[in-house]
Order: C-alpha cells, then structure tokens, then sequence
C-alpha cells in the first residue's frame, strides 16, 4: 500500500470513528471531524508527546479551541495511545464519560484546557506560548534548551468571527510568538449556512496586519498538509494554517452542507459514506493497519521523553536544574508578607500592590500584568522587568483575551499567573473568568476601584452588580478585604487554594 493510500485508510478510521460516536449519542458535531481528518491525520506524524505521561513538560501542546469538535479530539487521544478506550468513545457525551460533548481538562488525559465557549482557546493557546517563552527565558541555555516545544491550536470560522481572538492574535503577533501555530479549518460554514451572510473579510491579510506569517493549503491534500506542518518547524513569526476544507468531508450526499454541523448523519447516511470510501460498515471499525501507524505515538513519546531527561540529568545543568525545582515547588512559606496595623489608612489596591511585590520576589513561578492599568491597579511588580524575561506583563486593553490567556499560563504546569482590571471591567472577562472556575486552575484576578468610590467617573464605572455575579460562581473564591491585615490572609488562603481567585479592592 502507497503512503497516501495508508493516510487515507488512517483518516477515513478517524473520520468514521468520529460519525459513529456522534450517531450512538444522537447527538453532537460530525462536519468538523470528518472535514479536519486529514489534517489530523497528517498532524500526528509532527506533534511531539507522549500518551504515556501527558504531563510531560517539554511536550507540545495542542489546544481544540473548536470544543464542539470533540469527538475529533477523542478519536485522536484514542488512535494516538491515551487512557481512553473504545468503550469510551461509545459513551460520548453520556453523563460521567470520559468524552464529555466538549473537552473539559478535568476528565480527560491529553486534553490541555477547557475550551467551551469558541475563541477562547485561540487565546489560551497564546497563553501557552507565552509561558513557554517566558520559562524558555528562565531555564533555558545556550548549550541546553530544557524548553523548546511548539504550541498548536486548531479552530474554525466561528473562532476567528469572536473578537476574543482578535485580541489574542493581535497580542501574539506584537510579542512575535514564533513557537504558535494556528490552523484555521476554513470551511466556510457556519450553522445558519455559509460564512459569507456575516463574514467576507480577507482572513489572511487580517493576521499579515497583525505580523503574523499566513499560508493557504489545501485540506484534504496530504503532502501540501505536510509541507506546512514542516514549515512550522523553522518560522520566524506565530504561523496562522489557512486549510481549505469541505464539512462532513466523505459524507455520501451531505458532504460540505452546513446540515453536518450539529446533528447526527443517519444510519443511511453513515452506511452510504462508507460504502463511497471502501470502508468496512461495521460501527465504531478500526483497521489494525491504521492504528499500528497512531500508536507509534507512544514509541516515540517515550523517547522524546527519555532524550529530554538525558538532556536535563547531565552535570552542567546543575544551575537550571536547580531553577526548575524552585518553579515547579515554590516555597510559599519564604514569602515575607508586609506587616499592616489595625486602623493604618491605606487604599486595598495599596496593600495589594506590596503584597504582590513580596509574593512575587520570594516565587519564581508568579508572573501578570495589567490590561494598560498597572499604575492604578497597583500591579506593577517593580525592578523586575518585562515579558518574557521579566515578570510583568502588558497585556494591553484586551481584558477578555488577557483572562483566557492567563488561563492558559496557569495551565501550562509552571506558573501562577495574575491579571488585572478595574471591577467594573470584569464582566468583559467573565466568560474565560468562568472557564477558569471549571478547571479549577490556579490564577488569581485583581479587580481594582471597586464600588461608588469612583463615584466622579459616573455611572458606567461604578461597579454594582459585579460582587454578587462573581460570589455566585461555583469554585471561585472572591475576597473582598476590608483593610491590609485582611488581604494579606486573603492572599494566604488564595496561595493555597486549587481554584481562581478574586481580590475586589478600592481605590480610595
């Protein structure tokens, strides 16, 4: 069997894999799947891991920002050698599964971030890649590079239309992100129909404006598909993917209608499909052939991983050795917190701002910024410069894609990151706030100008309602504390808590 022919036998195990789960739910998303198999497919042969230790940290990371696309994702984990079975994939989208309807991080080896919402994975995969930069700058040497993996995020129409990544990409191309690849799965459907009722924007020329590197390649094509995977290799640049591809890819009479997004193809259609393919009939069939090719995954996972320990073991990597230890076990207990009195007449924001200070010298590992407010925010973390070899961070006036990408640092595995706004700006946010809340991620908002003491800046700036939203929201603690000797235990608490916090502080 040709090359070509063995990839089209891998996808079309995949693509198929991906209706059937979706016909035994009765429920879900197969355009996505079936049309973004080959490029998975392709993908598998580029994309450094290991299914035995998903936790490995020199690992690429690969992030779904489509979520709906799901049981493309578990199809993959699956093929690829994770902790999910075939009986997993039947139970797609069944209560307490393992293949939730959208990837969530907290059930499922390999996925690296709850995605849900479209848009914000597109950020939380620039978080990613700001976190491999910035642990790239702090353990990295001229003779070793302990970090040097890639980040890659695939995501669709509705994705690039949310102005949450507008934010992001803009952000990644202005820090020159050279270790992000996005690939866009241009299909040109949206679930009313085609993309062109609400959007006729030049694509490419809208990530070019933001100094990004964009290519166009066909979808379905193996070796244009390869090409670029090989050219992510050396870019200069984020690398925005433009893979031209037909929804429900391979449906017998459904292929490239918008009907595929979210709905069930019928057991007629599924069988004609396969038929159309040369594919066996049989539900949920996997070639023995095709997944001996997936599962070389693990082989080479292991040795990535063994190679990599090699690297980090040897004798003149005692110094980055030792600063890899204090990242990934920060010793909270070397925090020397100020000391306030009862009745001192400071603003919480100013308590806030030194203790961040003293928090942020004793921890190597706590890193944030500001959307353009550090200086009232209280945030700024001083003498100790900017990403990505210091520890703050301009995010620029993007609160939403600030919170996503803050999301994506603290799941990265080294950090604990913190962002920062006025209050009444946190419902900007909220959506990635929430995400945060389901992951149970570490991270930590500062929420500055809190309530009618900003009572001149007038109604739109007086946060009202906000305290109770943020209160009301599972697995995530807000603090509201009343003066210094508060926030400083507030901060005790929050440090150890495995869950985002909230610090709601005022100006005056």
């Amino acid at each position: 069997m040709s090359d070509i022919a063995m990839l089209e036998k891998m996808s079309n195990t995949i693509r198929f894999l991906s209706a059937d789960m979706v016909q035994k739910a009765n429920s879900g998303h197969p355009g996505m799947p079936m049309g973004m198999a080959d490029v998975l497919t392709v993908f598998s042969s580029h994309f450094k891991h290991n299914p035995k230790n998903p936790k490995w940290l020199n690992r690429d990371r690969v992030v779904f920002s489509g979520g709906h696309g799901s049981a493309l994702i578990y199809s993959m984990l699956f093929a690829w050698g994770y902790n999910i079975s075939l009986d997993d994939l039947k139970e797609f989208r069944q209560l307490g599964s393992k293949t939730p309807g959208h990837p969530e991080v907290t059930h499922t080896d390999g996925i690296e971030v709850t995605t849900g919402p479209l848009g914000q994975g597109v950020a939380n995969a620039v978080g990613f890649a700001m976190a491999s930069k910035h642990a790239s700058a702090l353990l990295n040497s001229d003779t070793a590079k302990i970090i040097d993996h890639k980040v890659y995020c695939f995501c669709g129409d509705g994705d690039l239309e949310e102005g949450i990544s507008y934010e992001a990409c803009s952000l990644a191309g202005h820090l020159g992100l050279d270790n992000l690849v996005l690939i866009y799965d241009s299909n040109n459907i949206t679930i009313e129909g085609d993309t062109s009722i609400a959007l006729s924007e030049d694509i490419k020329k809208r990530f070019e404006a933001q100094k990004w590197e964009a290519i166009e390649i066909n979808g379905h094509d193996f070796e244009a598909i390869d090409s670029a995977f090989i050219k992510a290799k050396s870019q200069t640049k984020p690398l925005l993917i433009i893979a031209k591809t037909a929804i429900g890819k391979g449906a017998a009479t459904m292929e490239g209608s918008h009907e595929t997004h979210g709905a069930p193809l019928g057991n007629d259609e599924i069988a004609k499909s396969k038929q159309k393919c040369g594919f066996n009939n049989e539900p949920f069939f996997i070639p023995e052939d095709a997944l001996v090719r997936f599962r070389c995954a693990v082989e080479k996972g292991d040795l990535y991983e063994r190679e990599w320990k090699k690297l980090i073991s040897e004798a003149p990597l005692l110094e980055q050795n030792t600063a890899l230890e204090r990242i990934l076990n920060p010793d909270l207990g070397s925090i020397k917190f100020p000391e306030f009195k009862v009745g001192e007449s400071f603003a919480t924001r100013d308590t806030n701002g030194m203790i961040l200070n003293a928090i942020a010298k004793a921890l190597p590992n706590f890193i944030g910024g500001s959307a353009d407010l550090a200086p009232s925010n209280k945030t700024e973390l001083k003498n100790m410069g900017d990403f990505p070899k210091g520890k703050n961070i301009h995010f620029g006036i993007r609160e939403h894609s600030m919170a996503a990408i803050t999301n994506g640092i603290a799941q990265y595995g080294l950090f604990m990151p913190f962002c920062a706004t006025f209050f009444i700006f946190s419902d900007y946010l909220k959506p990635a706030a929430r995400v945060a809340a389901l992951m149970k991620a570490k991270l930590f908002y500062i929420f500055t100008h809190d309530s009618i003491g900003v009572g001149e800046d007038g109604a739109t700036h007086q946060p009202i309602e906000q305290l109770s939203t943020f209160r009301a929201l599972p697995n995530f603690y807000t603090f509201r504390p009343a003066d210094g000797i508060e926030n400083v235990e507030n901060w005790k608490i929050a440090l150890s808590l495995q869950a985002p916090s909230a610090f709601v502080l005022s100006r005056q």
